[in-house]
């Protein structure tokens, strides 16, 4: 937080965070990790109350200062801790893996913005209300570790951006030993060539309507086949922009049955039936479920939509420094692996540490973890851990409910944040 080189590479201006003040580059981090959901006011008030080692709330800076100090602050640095952290975490950890997989799920979603005229200028609006108030969204994205709740990548765009566009940009990130899992919406020739291309095995749902080998697959009653597949004439214009063969590619079409007898068909690149058997794509299929609750702790639980600006600064800064936190926050509650283990072995069922107060015990906690020194934070990280273990719930599998497509109403007015 304080190395000059870091500093130098993510404020706006070079002549930014170069004078002694209140609010240094570390200080404006701090306060965008720890989870922002109430006023600024209240917010600064409570880490100065942490960094000064108080007890009660310290009225050291305004929301104005940091209003000002916060536009000197690129989003990027959020993005670059982030990735170092999570790299960190595959070199270091013996992390979940299926057959031996990274299993990532590639999913998108919108997100409500605050109105003003700089952020509908770049994001646009996209409706009003009944009362004529304008509303902007925009487009989020994710390439998501199903088994160990990390964001590998997070994309915020306008909501104009497809969904396809997005999902290339998290490939880069890709590597050999991946399996991706994508829904009906993804699946395209040019998409499946990519990730051959790259040696990234996948599974992807399709769109029986839109697949000639699905339907037929459904229609003969058969469990699989293994056939070619040819691009379209857009699949091969895109193939030509990115470098891609379109030459035929070899997959294997998979129909599987669900609880309610209806039929869906999966495409995927893992060919051998006897190291891969027709019955274990179900279960594969199912993790990808663990992308779209990971929305839901995002909107529900990290209030992703209750920004502490109207600036598209400040909507960048709040994204990535939650999508930081919380994949901190999953790390470090990696750890309790063993631990539940050893706490569960007389039960009957099986347990997991409760993500939303994992959360919650991180409020304050994560910047502590940041400013204290080495001794301290070592006995900090014993005693989340702790926590951590100590909140567990039941793991509730083969749970089936029908899916509320209703948009949420729910908005976070600047004027009206939370008191507590």
């Amino acid at each position: 937080m304080t190395s000059k080189e870091f500093i130098a590479r993510h404020r706006v201006k070079q002549t930014d965070f170069t004078r002694k003040r209140s609010l240094p580059f570390e200080k404006v981090f701090f306060l965008l990790i720890n989870f922002l959901t109430k006023s600024l006011q209240a917010e600064l008030d409570n880490l100065f109350k942490i960094l000064l080692k108080k007890e009660i709330p310290v009225n050291e800076v305004t929301k104005g200062a940091f209003s000002l100090a916060r536009k000197k602050l690129n989003h990027e640095a959020f993005i670059e801790l982030d990735k170092d952290q999570v790299d960190y975490f595959y070199q270091n950890v013996s992390y979940k893996t299926w057959n031996g997989f990274r299993l990532l799920g590639v999913d998108g979603s919108t997100v409500r913005l605050p109105f003003s005229v700089e952020i509908a200028s770049k994001y646009g609006i996209h409706d009003t209300s009944e009362t004529g108030v304008p509303i902007i969204y925009g487009r989020l994205s994710q390439a998501y570790d199903l088994l160990n709740n990390l964001t590998v990548d997070a994309q915020l765009s306008t909501y104009g951006d497809n969904e396809h566009n997005l999902a290339l940009q998290h490939t880069d990130l890709f590597q050999s030993g991946d399996l991706t899992l994508y829904d009906r919406n993804y699946a395209s020739f040019w998409l499946f060539a990519l990730l051959i291309n790259k040696q990234v095995d996948f599974c992807a749902r399709l769109k029986t309507g839109s697949w000639k080998v699905a339907k037929g697959l459904i229609d003969s009653g058969e469990k699989e086949i293994t056939t070619k597949i040819y691009p379209s004439k857009a699949s091969a214009t895109k193939c030509k922009e990115l470098g891609l063969s379109t030459a035929p590619i070899t997959l294997r079409f998979i129909c599987i049955e669900l609880c309610t007898g209806e039929k869906e068909v999966l495409v995927t690149s893992l060919i051998g039936a006897g190291e891969y058997p027709n019955a274990c794509f179900s279960e594969l299929y199912s993790f990808r479920w663990q992308a779209e609750e990971s929305y839901k702790v995002m909107k529900s639980r990290l209030e992703i939509e209750n920004f502490s600006g109207k600036s598209c600064l400040a909507i960048a800064q709040d994204f990535y420094a939650k999508i930081f936190s919380c994949n901190l926050t999953a790390i470090l509650v990696s750890a309790t692996d063993e631990m539940v283990k050893g706490v569960i072995k007389k039960r009957g069922r099986n347990y997991k540490p409760n993500f939303t107060q994992a959360l919650n015990r991180m409020k304050n906690s994560i910047v502590l973890l940041f400013c204290r020194e080495i001794e301290i934070v070592e006995g900090y990280l014993e005693e989340l851990t702790n926590l951590f273990a100590a909140n567990l719930e039941v793991v509730r599998a083969d749970r089936h409910f029908e899916r509320n497509f209703r948009k949420s109403k729910r908005i976070y007015p600047m004027a009206y944040k939370n008191a507590f």
